[in-house]
């Protein structure tokens, strides 16, 4: 097992303790813990989490309270061990953890498209995914690439495992646009991102449910 060395901008020291990384991290692994509990998908082993006062305080506390009384005891670094309670052990990455939680969030939109410009419209940052989503919705004519090109279009299909497949029906009439089909391979990439995101979220809460993170 490795032990904690302090040669990160993001780890912080406090009280004469030093903790594994920034604060934001331990805001996003207490909200999946939240996620986790009210999911019918998942069953927290509550046992792991003894230390962070149980079921109760989490579900009931604000963080920022919660952290105050656990923040040490959970995260503190012990100078014998190197470690801590809950330790990572990684180089978590705060942007994808929180993409994920917010695709999480907005899971009940009907499509990953969906879920892109509900995540847009409630952002203000230009970076990342946020800028690509911004950008997306200014350039894509939406009503365009429903009527006109390649339609993915769901069949019966009887051979089939699922008793569908999916089958694109040609719309162009031979006439191309590049504006228009540079506009749906952009939506086409922003749905993968949200799909990645996605999974990456159910990651995180099969995780949590564990005690881990």
């Amino acid at each position: 097992m490795s032990r904690f060395v302090p040669n990160s901008k993001y780890v912080k020291y406090r009280d004469g303790t030093w903790i594994e990384c920034r604060k934001r991290i331990y805001l996003y692994w207490f909200k999946f813990l939240r996620h986790a509990e009210q999911s019918s998908d998942h069953k927290v082993q509550w046992n792991k989490y003894r230390a962070w006062s149980g079921k109760n305080a989490v579900m009931n506390m604000k963080f920022d309270d919660w952290w105050e009384d656990h923040w040490k005891d959970c995260f503190g670094i012990d100078e014998e061990t190197g470690r801590s309670k809950f330790y990572l052990d990684k180089n978590p990455k705060a942007d994808g953890i929180r993409y994920a939680l917010l695709c999480y969030e907005n899971r009940d939109c009907k499509s990953n498209w969906d879920i892109a410009i509900a995540i847009s419209k409630q952002e203000s940052r230009g970076r990342g995914i946020y800028n690509m989503l911004i950008d997306a919705r200014e350039d894509l004519n939406t009503r365009g690439n429903m009527k006109w090109g390649f339609e993915r279009k769901r069949v019966r299909n009887e051979s089939s495992p699922t008793g569908y497949s999916i089958e694109y029906v040609d719309n162009t009439n031979q006439e191309y646009d590049d504006k228009i089909y540079w506009n749906q391979q952009k939506k086409r990439k922003i749905q993968s991102v949200i799909g990645r995101y996605k999974r990456q979220a159910d990651l995180h809460l099969e995780n949590v449910s564990k005690g881990l993170f």
